[in-house]
């Protein structure tokens, strides 16, 4: 389904532009990502209309809302594992004590508010602002603006609770809330309380963003949510979305830019909406989510790019995606393991575009007239899918299915999913170090911390920069927390000044330590090592840990490497940074390797080149799930496998350069099982197609390129792009994929997919286009579903449950790390 002007109305206030892709140049731009062709539609519901019922539903729920945003919470909260909040500390400035904020949902508090974002901005003393429980009248926009390059960098806005913290507009109709320009920052611990009046809440921009977390904000009664981007606006990119609340939003969560990407929502909660999650211009992804009778839709898009949809639920809305755009080019993305519940449309499920998609292991529990999913004309893969009803899909373009099943509608669990919670406010011992201290100060207040084994003490690194001159050691058998204030390069900084061969951050396992908010500049040593992490039942959270690896030049060099573990599981979320001159994330198997049964997962992230993004060794296991990997040098290496173990990406984005010399992925020799799915592969500031190699000895290798995108400029075949020269050849092929172009002469089978779309006026004659390539190898159904059960039995999970001091339990938020050799962070099975 298209998106005409009536509907696109909800996405801004009645005085703002209209948020459409035309009004945008590209600034991190692709062909890839160009609109082409929108047809029209109608929901019938104006700008005008949906602020009165707003304002409506707002008075009617006023009193009470309180307490039912408290059923409400309670309804979905999980118990957080590790998850806590032991703010706040003395180095923040608190909204009332410092600025007179009065928070009684009387005084206008825009005034007192602004003053201390003005100081925010700069941060020369504090880098968070801290506001306590109340209710906070809003007339005016509150704004932060940056003009210097550190301005609202690494800094947060941080509310007491999100039940009892509310900011409420009584402003004029359809004015913005926050206008929030930072990078490098959070925003945390609020409720965005619209009153039936508010356009926008929170709206990032207008300078570019990344490196960002909203997190555990309820955003209730606006026309939009949560917006990255706008008119003449640059891109809000890399923003980790945890834990929040849309109520009762026009649109709860949109981007809007070109470079608006890598937005991943996690964990949210979306009720009573019009669209939950709305694309314009960018990219999201969307993980372990709820969505409860969205008007429109839960999920939709009128652009292109890579998008991953995994594991969520939807009850009683009227669509659960809809990517019925019209484009002529395609866009690769994974619906798995999510649940539709009795949706109310047509269609639970609309592909449009080329794609190619992959819809795996989803659940669609139908009745009346509406069916399951509409196919695409272009290329989509349907595995172990489960209707509730016979003929719930309509077959178009090309397409393979298997697994499939027709249940009863009582055999698809109706129980919703039980969310996290907010982290809970705690009350620590608290070891506070002076801003600027040595490593000797802050290794006093770690052993002192240590001694309290049990209890979770927090020991406590204000803004600042610390010098470290020999390694911090960090016991084993300790709980602590060691917290910073910000994860940005002017936060907690911590900067090491020792010998090159140093390590500035040593963890002794098992240990049950947490890292939050700081800064590892490790020069040209080594930033983190946790030894002896590997243990039955062991786990390792890394949530937005940001890892840069050494620069070009240097030997056995990585970002992220793990050893030897095979019994600890390892969940590295949203993450981010860059291999640079080595490899960004290496796996190398123990010796248990070939009967592990742990799991080894990337679910979301984003980074710039590498010499080779990934490597699997000695038996390592990896999965990675919705990643964007942008051109940021002149590697031409995507991907090199030469030894042995399992490999398995998918909804992943490859811009490299390239060249007629070197492959974007390399397979010499590997001995072992490599998927590449629903990947975009796009060659940046270079002419030639982005290709596989698969040399040396294949007699262990099996390779399997399914519903990939290749972008291409000059003319390509599939032996272009795939080429096993392998003796013998490695077993797999090159299945269901497809090429996007503005070259009709470079497909080589011209645009022969736009003769399936039939409201193209003239499809022969259009410009731009996608088309089938043959494929390549023989992949019977065995040999599919065994490259995609990697993928399948990725295990999404949360330290929700409490383990014996002898196994491992690290979590790590928000921590950036760069170093000059080797690993730069690295886990161990020992030291």
């Amino acid at each position: 389904m298209g998106s005409s002007s009536e509907e696109r109305r909800l996405c801004v206030a009645p005085n703002q532009t209209l948020y459409t892709s035309a009004d945008y140049l590209n600034q991190r731009f692709s062909p890839a990502m160009a609109r082409t062709h929108v047809p029209n539609s109608n929901i019938g519901q104006s700008q005008e209309t949906l602020m009165r019922n707003l304002k409506r539903q707002s008075m009617l729920w006023g009193k009470g809302l309180v307490f039912l945003l408290f059923i409400l919470f309670e309804l979905t909260a999980a118990a957080t594992g590790d998850e806590e909040f032991t703010g706040p500390f003395p180095s923040w400035r608190d909204a009332r004590r410092d600025y007179g904020a009065r928070g009684d949902g009387e005084i206008d508090d825009t005034a007192a508010l602004q003053r201390g974002l003005n100081e925010l901005t700069a941060h020369r003393d504090s880098c968070v602002l801290y506001i306590p429980a109340g209710v906070y009248r809003l007339t005016e926009t509150l704004r932060t603006a940056r003009r210097a390059h550190t301005d609202c960098q690494g800094v947060a806005v941080v509310g007491e609770d999100p039940l009892r913290t509310v900011l409420r507009w009584d402003g004029n109709p359809g004015g913005t809330m926050f206008q929030w320009d930072a990078w490098y920052s959070k925003i945390s611990r609020l409720t965005f309380d619209g009153a039936g009046r508010a356009g926008t809440a929170l709206v990032y921009g207008p300078a570019f963003s990344t490196y960002n977390e909203t997190s555990d904000i309820v955003f209730r009664d606006t026309a939009n949510g949560l917006v990255f981007g706008g008119p003449q606006t640059a891109g809000q990119a890399e923003n980790a979305v945890l834990r929040c609340q849309f109520v009762r939003c026009g649109t709860g969560v949109q981007t809007v830019n070109w470079n608006s990407m890598d937005i991943w929502v996690w964990y949210g909660r979306f009720e009573d909406c019009g669209r939950g999650i709305h694309n314009v211009m960018g990219n999201w992804h969307v993980w372990e989510s709820l969505f409860l009778r969205s008007r429109v839709a839960d999920l939709s898009s009128v652009n292109l790019m890579v998008f991953s949809v995994a594991n969520n639920t939807s009850v009683g809305s009227r669509c659960f995606f809809d990517f019925g755009t019209g484009h002529t080019w395609g866009s690769p993305v994974s619906i798995t393991g999510n649940r539709v519940l009795d949706p109310t449309g047509d269609w639970a499920v609309i592909l449009d575009n080329a794609g190619p998609y992959l819809v795996v292991d989803n659940q669609f529990r139908l009745s009346g007239a509406t069916c399951a999913v509409r196919m695409t004309w272009g290329d989509q893969t349907l595995v172990g899918n489960l209707y509730s009803k016979i003929n719930a899909v309509e077959e178009r373009g090309r397409f393979r299915r298997l697994g499939e099943k027709v249940v009863a509608p009582n055999e698809i669990a109706d129980r919703l999913p039980t969310l996290p919670a907010t982290p809970p406010r705690r009350t620590r011992r608290v070891f506070e170090v002076q801003p600027g201290a040595d490593a000797d100060s802050i290794q006093q207040a770690i052993d002192n911390a240590a001694r309290l084994a049990g209890q979770r003490p927090v020991v406590h690194l204000p803004m600042g920069r610390y010098p470290i001159s020999k390694t911090l050691h960090v016991p084993s058998g300790c709980d602590l927390q060691l917290v910073g204030d910000s994860a940005g390069e002017t936060g907690t900084r911590l900067d090491w000044t020792g010998p090159a061969d140093g390590v500035v951050l040593r963890i002794g396992g098992p240990s049950h330590a947490t890292l939050r908010d700081f800064y590892i500049h490790a020069g040209q040593a080594r930033a983190l090592v946790v030894e002896r992490c590997d243990q039955p039942g062991g786990r390792v959270l890394a949530d937005q840990l940001n890892v840069n690896g050494p620069t070009p030049g240097t030997t056995n060099a990585a970002a992220l490497r793990l050893t030897g573990l095979d019994h600890t599981d390892v969940l590295l979320r949203c993450l981010q940074g860059s291999g640079n001159g080595g490899r960004w994330v290496e796996v190398l198997g123990g010796p248990d390797a070939e009967q592990a049964t742990n799991q080894i997962s990337i679910f979301t992230g984003a980074t710039g080149s590498a010499a080779g993004q990934y490597d699997v060794r000695r038996g390592g296991r990896l999965v990675v799930r919705g990643v964007y990997h942008e051109r940021s040098n002149d590697s031409l290496s995507g991907l090199r496998l030469a030894d042995a173990g399992t490999l398995s990406i998918d909804a992943t984005r490859f811009s490299y350069a390239t060249s007629p010399a070197a492959p974007t992925v390399a397979v010499d020799s590997f001995r072992g099982l490599f998927t590449l799915a629903t990947c975009i592969l796009m060659p940046v500031e270079t002419k030639t197609s982005c290709r596989f190699e698969l040399r040396g000895d294949g007699t262990a290798a099996s390779v399997l390129a399914l519903n990939n995108q290749f972008w291409i400029e000059q003319k390509t075949t599939p032996d272009d792009v795939w080429r096993n020269m392998a003796q013998p050849p490695a077993r797999g092929g090159l299945i269901g994929c497809n090429v996007n172009s503005n070259n009709r002469e470079a497909a080589p089978k011209g645009f022969e997919f736009l003769a399936n779309i039939g409201e193209q006026p003239d499809p022969a004659k259009s410009a731009s286009g996608a088309g089938p390539l043959d494929n390549r190898g023989a992949v019977d159904d065995a040999t599919l579903l065994r490259h995609l059960a990697p993928l399948r039995a990725a295990r999404v999970w949360l330290p929700d449950t409490s383990l014996s001091t002898n196994v491992t339990d690290i979590s790590i938020h928000r921590v950036m790390a760069s170093g000059g050799h080797g690993a730069v962070v690295e886990f161990q099975r020992k030291p």
